[in-house]
């Protein structure tokens, strides 16, 4: 069982996909145990590959605009970008949803995902700019699914109602825009960080992305510049209370940390209105 695992390293599989192949012949041989077909689980003792670090590709809100007009041109990619982009949702939540999931009126628009991969049901709570990219779609109010898929492309077998990938669209227009190294899965891991700079608690963010704790550990890198604007601005006041220096960058400053962390709060306060929505 070694053996055939250190093959499929040297075809130069990554980590993850061996594991998965040990995966699937442990449950296997499993299998076959509880039936008493073998006596033992030769795969138990195979130890497991350890995987690399998670990617940390987060693109710039910056390069994120410059990209995005670069999708403009292709509705189908633009309303998928900014609904990943805004609520970290991952692409198998995105792509299979139907037009009955969709609720674009009212004062909690959201669309519902009956299963997450985690094996729960979540809303995702939608931002203006996405349902106005979402009612231009041509599906709007014509098809079953919001990103129905080719029928006209000659390989279209019936077999996915729904688009099934964005890839080659989506890389085209990394090329155009100049971004390199981009993913559909890291403009998540954007909409995660966004969270986590704007001071969002970590509660809120895993209910609106779907993430386990142990995955949020990837963004721990963000918090201190977080819990430095907070202690130093602490450490401003009891300054100005003890001491009037006159320092007018001083406080200009301070004026400056205390609007981000105003923004932060009525972040905050817009996000709580939202998972209420999440939470019913």
């Amino acid at each position: 069982m070694e053996a055939f695992l250190a093959d499929l390293a040297k075809e130069e599989l990554a980590a993850s996909t061996i594991k998965k192949y040990r995966t699937i012949l442990c449950s296997t041989f499993n299998f076959a145990v509880r039936r008493e077909k073998f006596d033992r689980n030769p795969v138990s003792v195979v130890p497991q590959r350890k995987e690399p670090p998670g990617r940390d590709r987060f693109l710039a809100p910056q390069d994120f605009r410059k990209f995005l007009d670069e999708c403009h041109g292709d509705p189908q990619l633009y309303a998928f970008v900014w609904l990943a982009a805004s609520t970290g949702a991952r692409k198998g939540e995105i792509l299979p949803r139907k037009s009955t999931e969709v609720e674009m009126e009212g004062a909690a628009p959201h669309i519902y995902v009956p299963r997450t991969k985690n094996g729960r049901p979540k809303r995702l709570a939608l931002a203006e700019e996405v349902i106005r990219a979402l009612k231009k779609l041509p599906s709007y109010r014509r098809e079953e699914y919001v990103f129905p898929a080719d029928r006209s492309n000659v390989r279209f077998k019936g077999k996915h109602a729904h688009a099934w990938d964005m890839r080659k669209p989506f890389q085209a227009a990394c090329e155009r825009a100049g971004v390199k190294n981009l993913r559909i899965h890291d403009l998540r891991h954007m909409a995660t960080s966004i969270l986590f700079m704007d001071g969002i608690p970590e509660a809120i963010i895993k209910k609106l992305t779907g993430h386990r704790s142990r995955e949020l550990e990837r963004y721990e890198h963000l918090s201190p510049v977080i819990k430095r604007q907070t202690v130093e601005l602490i450490a401003k006041k009891l300054s100005d209370t003890v001491t009037d220096t006159g320092d007018s960058e001083g406080e200009d400053e301070s004026s400056e940390l205390i609007n981000r962390q105003a923004y932060g709060f009525r972040n905050f306060e817009n996000y709580r209105m939202r998972v209420k929505v999440l939470c019913s």
